[in-house]
């Protein structure tokens, strides 16, 4: 046979064979793409249901916070001294005597004395005010110390503290600021001393 017959023969079938591979692999490429469009939906769909998911436990639990907070009854006071207050001995309870906010009547105004309502941790904050004189006071809590202030003013000078004190505290336990010994005290429509507290 013809050497030309030959080359032609047998790139035609060379030519047929690589068509038909070039053929068979655009086909599985076909399938292949299709199986990764269908898996890449169902990556989607899963994505999507994980985040639909996330977000549904975030509300539950906003929700669940929301609703415990909104159950448990508020506890809080804040109090302050009508007036001027004089010679207050070592360990004694200062008084405040007008009761701006009492949530849980916590705060007695003739004791000066906050009886814990309820078991927890508190925020306590007391400002003392003093003028021409000093005052060290005490946060007590059944007459352990768990805070001090000690404002000090010089002569014709006028000088406030607040302090804050952060304490778990139990049911029926008394909680007071008393004096070490406080000469002055002003309380008046200028400045307050003041005793506040409430329940995280």
């Amino acid at each position: 046979m013809n050497m030309c017959i030959k080359a032609v023969i047998v790139y035609s079938v060379s030519a047929n064979n690589c068509r038909k591979e070039i053929l068979s692999l655009r086909k599985e490429n076909h399938i292949q793409k299709t199986k990764l469009d269908a898996f890449g939906d169902k990556l989607d769909f899963l994505m999507t249901s994980i985040t639909k998911l996330e977000n549904d436990n975030k509300r539950d639990h906003i929700a669940y916070y929301h609703a415990k907070r909104s159950a448990a009854p508020v506890i809080a006071f804040h109090v302050y001294a009508s007036r001027n207050l004089d010679s207050l001995g070592v360990h004694q309870t200062i008084q405040f005597d007008i009761i701006m906010t009492n949530e849980g009547n916590g705060y007695n105004k003739y004791t000066g004395t906050f009886i814990v309502p309820s078991s927890g941790f508190y925020v306590f904050t007391w400002t003392i005010d003093v003028s021409n004189s000093v005052c060290a006071t005490e946060l007590v809590v059944n007459g352990v110390v768990i805070g001090i202030s000690y404002p000090d003013s010089s002569e014709n000078e006028n000088n406030a503290i607040s302090t804050t004190a952060v304490k778990q505290v139990s049911l029926g336990e008394a909680v007071a600021v008393r004096a070490r010994g406080c000469k002055h005290l002003r309380s008046d429509t200028v400045a307050r001393c003041s005793f506040s507290g409430w329940k995280l």
